[in-house]
């Protein structure tokens, strides 16, 4: 099998190389080095090409991003909600308004919203379970970067919290499986 794969390989080459000495009927061989050059020219300008309207592509939807979540704007101006009642009764909210149902426009003040921190707990029933509040209430917002780094820390914190009771919860198993 070896001695096959090089018989193939030897056979491919050679019969490349062979394009560069055998003619054409017009006298001019198959293949020729400025072919190459031509060709990675041409292949060189179309992904720098490429490469520049990529580039440009992303910097005009990063600016378009920014501009949508720009940080200059006031922090204290009221958001604009749509609301709307589906068949079922249930309420829905929206940045826009619904195409099928009459949807209600509700002006939300930042301000008056108040958003709780998730409740931590112990794993421990004689611990008290305990309730963490901000510090200081930024008047950012969602997008301050301050408080999506608290976010990741407190989710970080409940997933060790429900990692700990589900090792709890296997050695009660295991416990009660024994006896």
């Amino acid at each position: 099998m070896k001695r096959f794969c090089y018989f193939a390989v030897m056979l491919l080459l050679t019969s490349v190389a062979l394009l560069f000495y055998i003619k054409k009927p017009d006298g001019k061989p198959y293949l020729e080095l400025g072919m190459f050059e031509r060709y990675s020219e041409k292949v060189s300008d179309d992904v720098s090409d490429f490469a520049s309207q990529g580039a440009d592509t992303l910097t005009s939807q990063a600016k378009k991003l920014t501009e949508k979540l720009s940080l200059s704007k006031d922090a204290n101006a009221p958001v604009v909600v749509y609301k709307w009642q589906d068949e079922q009764g249930q309420w829905h909210y929206a940045d826009t308004p619904h195409p099928n149902y009459f949807s209600i426009a509700v002006s939300l003040d930042p301000n008056d919203i108040t958003v709780l921190p998730a409740e931590t707990f112990q794993v421990e029933d004689n611990q008290a379970a305990t309730v963490k509040a901000d510090e200081t209430p930024s008047t950012l917002g969602v997008y301050d970067p301050k408080n999506v780094q608290k976010m990741m820390q407190d989710a970080e914190q409940a997933k060790q919290l429900m990692e700990q009771r589900n090792k709890q919860l296997e050695q009660q198993l295991k416990k009660q499986g024994g006896n």
